[in-house]
């Protein structure tokens, strides 16, 4: 190994970073609502077009059954409360598949590089498992709580991150910084 090949192999080894967890369940409930209620995608998804979606509908339906005003009012108030509701529900479920998923791999080892990540399910021996690869275009947002690391562009697509499994503390620092340098927060 010449001095150009030691010195890029002591660069990639100081932009990875390693964390070894168990899936948590309450870890993906707090990112559903932090997601949910604290980011701009999750509010409008959840609030603003569901409702107003929901209240259309409703009004629709409202002039056709010839209901008058009291119809109108009725079926606003409905679509706004039942539309984010019955949203929260489906989405609760989402989440609830992907803990599934996750913690039937068993504790999971995550690797992050600067090409993206790598999560590797651990077996009850500690050996490696199956791996699963994203690039970084597969996670284009990501967000932060005290005790997590959230990755999304959507509900189809979310990887939830606990800091507990953080190998060391600089290896939140150096997540944070690639997460800062190939995703936009959100």
């Amino acid at each position: 190994m010449d001095m150009n090949q030691a010195a890029q192999a002591g660069k990639t080894a100081l932009r990875t970073a390693r964390f070894e967890y168990a899936p948590d369940a309450e870890d993906y409930d707090k990112a559903l609502w932090r997601y949910t209620l604290g980011t701009w995608p999750g509010r409008t998804r959840y609030l603003l077009l569901p409702a107003l979606l929901g209240a259309a509908a409703g009004i629709v339906r409202v002039v056709l059954w010839g209901l008058g005003e009291i119809g109108y009012i009725a079926a606003g108030v409905t679509a706004v409360i039942a539309v984010p509701v019955i949203r929260q529900l489906h989405r609760r479920s989402r989440m609830r598949g992907l803990y599934a998923a996750d913690a039937a791999r068993g504790a999971l080892r995550t690797t992050l590089t600067e090409d993206g990540l790598t999560a590797t399910g651990l077996i009850a021996t500690g050996e490696a498992g199956t791996d699963d690869t994203s690039d970084w275009r597969g996670y284009p947002w990501w967000f932060e709580t005290p005790e997590l690391f959230v990755l999304t562009g959507s509900m189809e697509h979310f990887f939830v991150l606990p800091k507990r499994g953080a190998a060391s503390p600089e290896d939140i620092d150096r997540a944070r910084a690639l997460f800062t340098e190939h995703l936009r927060r959100i």
